[in-house]
């Protein structure tokens, strides 16, 4: 009897120690998890990472994001921050591409949050710290929810030669526009993936910042149409469309379905899974075909006005396989180019010069991606 009370008593003090873990608090909430981790790119001498948290709503209740920070691993500093208006703006609803106004996500529903992330340490490890609201009756709780690790790659940059030469072209793009390639998402062979993710529309513009020579409704008017484009390294091509005609105005221009966005285009395989693509070029101007060898600098096409697009331009970006819309955009940089300025107000474009920068003289780039929206000049022709 002895022994059965002495065991009795270590089960209970066993129980007793047991039972704050037990009874801890279990919440239904958020699965958020980071598909795709993209290496760093340079831009404006800053090391930047785009990529996407995917965030499902496991529970009852509908949630509203309310604030997100992201900690370094090591030491769980707050490396930046955004509030409820700043997320409104990153925060989309799948399939739409469209801003979310309330931030809310429903019971059994996903969401995408857009980030762009600058950090000047090598190696860093990220984690994301993320609070939401939840309505139950009248009472509101909040909670906080921590996961979606990541580890910024150390990957090289991939540097390139230039796609088109002199200049000025406008680098338009912008990862906040709501419809921009950033934010569309593909899905091909059951998967989603954005390949446009570091794509660049370049646009050319006399002094004046117009980008047509009289009536703008007509293409061949267009200063950059029929610009020579050009092979941005040694490669292989590896497919080629030539088979879109043209609209001689933009009023005419058919609308075109995502599988027909890229209109006539190139793919060059860089070596590496780096894949670099061309797309709108002008009927019959591409001179090479599949499997031929092309080095840094040929003529390989002309800029046309093919596709899912709203004016003459050549859209360029780097994918890892060999598909125009079922792959990931992965970042480059360019070896050099000239800024002469930006346009800060983009509602300005094509209407007023752009702003020109504040150094007495134009600046040389070596290596970094042109900033949005930025006004450059390549060297060459």
């Amino acid at each position: 009897m002895a022994i059965l009370r002495r065991w009795l008593s270590f089960l209970i003090i066993v129980n007793v120690s047991m039972k704050p873990g037990y009874s801890q608090e279990y919440r239904q909430s958020i699965d958020m998890h980071i598909p795709y981790m993209p290496g760093p790119v340079l831009i404006n001498g800053k090391p930047t990472v785009y990529y996407e948290l995917y965030l499902t709503n496991f529970s009852n209740d509908s949630l509203s994001l309310e604030k997100m920070e992201v900690l370094d691993v090591v030491d769980s500093s707050v490396v930046v921050s955004f509030n409820k208006d700043d997320l409104r703006n990153r925060f989309s609803k799948l399939g739409l591409q469209l801003k979310d106004k309330e931030n809310i996500i429903a019971p059994g529903n996903s969401r995408v949050v857009y980030l762009e992330l600058q950090n000047d340490k090598t190696d860093t490890q990220l984690i994301h710290r993320l609070s939401f609201a939840s309505s139950q009756g009248n009472k509101q709780q909040i909670f906080s929810v921590q996961g979606a690790f990541i580890r910024f790659s150390r990957k090289p940059q991939i540097v390139l030669g230039a796609p088109l030469s002199g200049g000025p072209w406008v680098a338009v793009y912008d990862p906040a526009w709501s419809r921009g390639h950033r934010r569309v998402i593909y899905t091909v062979g059951g998967k989603a993936r954005i390949p446009g993710r570091f794509a660049i529309d370049f646009i050319k513009l006399d002094n004046l910042g117009r980008y047509a020579n009289g009536d703008n409704d007509v293409v061949k008017n267009w200063y950059g149409y029929g610009a020579e484009v050009l092979a941005v390294s040694d490669g292989t091509i590896s497919a080629t469309r030539d088979d879109f005609q043209e609209s001689s105005t933009l009023s005419n221009h058919p609308e075109c379905p995502a599988e027909k966005a890229t209109g006539n285009y190139i793919s060059l395989d860089l070596g590496n899974n780096c894949i670099a693509f061309y797309e709108h070029l002008k009927p019959g101007s591409i001179k090479v075909v599949a499997g031929q060898q092309v080095k840094k600098g040929d003529v390989i096409a002309a800029v046309g006005f093919t596709g899912q697009t709203t004016g003459p331009h050549l859209h360029f970006h780097i994918a890892d396989q060999h598909s125009a819309l079922g792959a990931e955009g992965i970042p480059f940089v360019f070896e050099r180019f000239t800024v002469l300025g930006a346009y800060v107000d983009f509602s300005k474009f094509g209407k007023d010069p752009w702003t020109p920068v504040k150094a007495a003289s134009p600046f040389i780039i070596n290596a970094e991606r042109p900033a949005s929206n930025s006004v450059i000049k390549f060297d060459g022709r």
